[in-house]
């Protein structure tokens, strides 16, 4: 993908992808090219976010496993000789929970998502008043 978004004319041959010259617009607006982020809660996951990603997308549901999975990744990092300050970590489906977003931050996760149900807006809006004041 980073041939495709930064070159006009893309070839790229390597183990598990292989391709002829292409052309592809439009290009990103993000320059280079947008972050990649990886999601997935695994050892190889992790190795991958370190060895090619710009951050870590993990599954919030379950903070322990965000914060045990975190330790994880600094470590691997280190051992790479990677700076964490170019990785960020964005917690997807993070429960409105102030507690979480407090060891979540301490932590060093740069966003927590947060759910929307499909609802009418009678239903969201109050939700969304609720995150907002988590979030202040």
């Amino acid at each position: 993908m980073k041939e495709i978004w930064t070159k006009d004319v893309a070839e790229f041959h390597g183990q598990f992808v292989n391709f002829d010259p292409i052309w592809a617009w439009p290009k990103p607006e993000q320059k280079p090219y947008p972050p990649i982020l990886l999601g997935g809660e695994s050892g190889y996951t992790l190795q991958r976010v370190v060895d090619f990603c710009d951050g870590w997308y993990p599954r919030g549901r379950a903070p322990e496993k965000v914060l045990e999975g975190l330790k994880d990744l600094k470590a691997r990092a280190a051992k790479a000789g990677r700076d964490m300050k170019t990785l960020t970590v964005s917690a997807f489906a993070t429960p409105p929970d102030k507690k979480v977003l407090d060891d979540f931050a301490a932590a060093g996760v740069t966003r927590s998502i947060f759910l929307l149900p499909p609802e009418p807006r009678d239903k969201v809006l109050p939700l969304l008043d609720q995150y907002a004041k988590l979030i202040r």
